[in-house]
């Protein structure tokens, strides 16, 4: 190889020597440089952020305590579940809260569906974890009552401890019987979430029977009766309790008659309303007895039969301002049996409606 030749090949050498040096030794440490002059000057951003804020902490930590004691009030307008027991005992105590002024026929316990997830966090996969479940079920509403039970209705769903809203509301009038009747869509709604322990009901009552048709809570099996041949027609000639249901503007007598016999039994009722009669069944010292009561009158005597027999001697209703009858509620912890018998009650428009009742109650 000839001198000239060598030093070409040194040169050549050189300048790969030199590319190699710079394309992996001298540029991967610029870009690494780069790189972390970019990072610092990004926590130095961040730093000059956090040493801002850092002058403000005190103000942050209050506001911190007072948004979260906002969200918590917030929150606390609406349960933590829409179990149906507690939705059971809402219906239950609106028609308890208006007596007899706003009665509910039919209703249907939505299934709760979830829509909206509260303060939650997003993760890797994109999937919302943590924070509040907020789900609302809808309650169709079927419905009978005064114009200003219906009012009152709508009042009491908006003043209610939980959040509600009726999203609509329709009303038919009969002018005859002065009686509005229609249907209500109400929505409730839940958060659940940390925190929040569901309401539960405590019922004290046994709950469970044999045949859900057939008396109230506790009672026995279904049986059949001798008053079940004539459909009780015998209870009209030989009962214990006799209930007179009348026209409330007559000038003879009141309204609501209840009678065990003579006239020292009576408990009355002359307002042209609905009254409340409440009936109980109970046992003291071995011995059977009854009592009925409307307002602050009552009766009770010893039961001496092997049932209690009640005949309710009803009335056609006599023009639109006639709107007088009797709601029966009837509390039986025994075992004796309750029967009614329901005679001449008006077909459209009943005076006798039966309310809450537990024990053997049969209505003939």
């Amino acid at each position: 190889m000839s001198k000239n030749n060598a030093k070409i090949l040194l040169f050549l050498l050189a300048v790969l020597m030199v590319g190699a040096t710079y394309m992996y030794v001298f540029k991967p440490n610029q870009d690494e440089t780069a790189k972390l002059e970019s990072e610092a000057e990004t926590l130095e951003t961040k730093l000059k952020d956090l040493k801002a804020k850092e002058a403000d902490r005190e103000m942050y930590e209050t506001q911190i305590v007072e948004f979260n004691e906002g969200f918590q009030e917030i929150i606390a307008e609406f349960p933590a579940a829409l179990n149906q027991e507690v939705t059971v005992m809402f219906i239950k105590g609106v028609e308890d809260v208006h007596q007899g002024e706003f009665q509910i026929a039919s209703t249907g316990l939505g299934a709760p569906q979830q829509f909206y997830t509260l303060a939650g966090s997003t993760d890797a996969e994109g999937n919302v974890t943590g924070g509040y479940t907020c789900e609302k079920a809808i309650f169709p509403i079927s419905y009978t009552g005064s114009y200003e039970g219906v009012k009152d209705f709508v009042e009491y769903i908006m003043n209610y401890k939980y959040r509600m809203n009726i999203s609509d509301i329709s009303i038919a009038y009969d002018e005859a019987n002065d009686i509005y009747s229609g249907g209500v869509t109400l929505y409730a709604y839940s958060v659940a979430g940390e925190g929040r322990t569901p309401e539960t009901v405590d019922l004290d009552v046994e709950t469970g029977v044999d045949n859900i048709f057939h008396g109230g809570a506790g009672a026995p099996a279904a049986e059949t009766y001798e008053y079940d041949e004539d459909d009780g027609a015998s209870i009209k000639g030989d009962h214990d309790i006799k209930i007179m249901l009348n026209n409330a503007n007559n000038d003879a007598t009141d309204g609501v008659i209840v009678s065990a016999g003579s006239s020292d039994t009576y408990v009355t009722y002359g307002n042209n309303d609905v009254a409340s009669l409440e009936i109980k069944v109970y046992e003291e010292d071995g011995k059977n007895y009854m009592s009925y009561t409307i307002g602050d009158q009552t009766y009770s005597a010893e039961i001496t039969s092997s049932d209690l027999t009640i005949y309710v001697e009803s009335s056609q209703r006599v023009d639109s301002d006639d709107k007088n009858g009797v709601k029966v509620s009837v509390s039986n912890t025994t075992s004796v049996p309750v029967f009614f018998k329901v005679d001449g009650d008006d077909t459209t428009a009943p005076r006798f409606a039966m309310g809450s009742k537990s024990g053997t109650v049969k209505v003939y």
